[in-house]
């Protein structure tokens, strides 16, 4: 449980850093692509730690995330907001 609790607060860190971006209309481009490997080890430590059927949402809004993009659609936000709920019922 402590390793999927660490993995959503990585996620949450690096989802309110591009809110703040998009919000505030800047880039903050290597940070957040630094925090999104952050994300994406820890999360990968959290599965082999403890693998479960509910780290299938987060880890599909992680595969997905790279190929979307956020300046030209909403689809970046949606799959964010995703992860967000998959992260969420993980920890629950």
């Amino acid at each position: 449980m402590t390793a999927d609790l660490i993995a959503a607060l990585a996620y949450l860190a690096t989802m309110s850093l591009g809110l703040t971006a998009r919000l505030r209309s800047v880039r903050f481009g290597n940070w957040h692509h630094i925090a999104y490997a952050v994300c994406v080890a820890t999360f990968a430590v959290a599965v082999v730690i403890s693998p479960s059927i509910s780290h299938i949402v987060p880890a599909a809004a992680l595969m997905i995330m790279p190929f979307t993009r956020p300046r030209t659609s909403r689809i970046h936000e949606l799959v964010a907001v995703l992860g967000a709920i998959g992260f969420a019922l993980l920890i629950i």
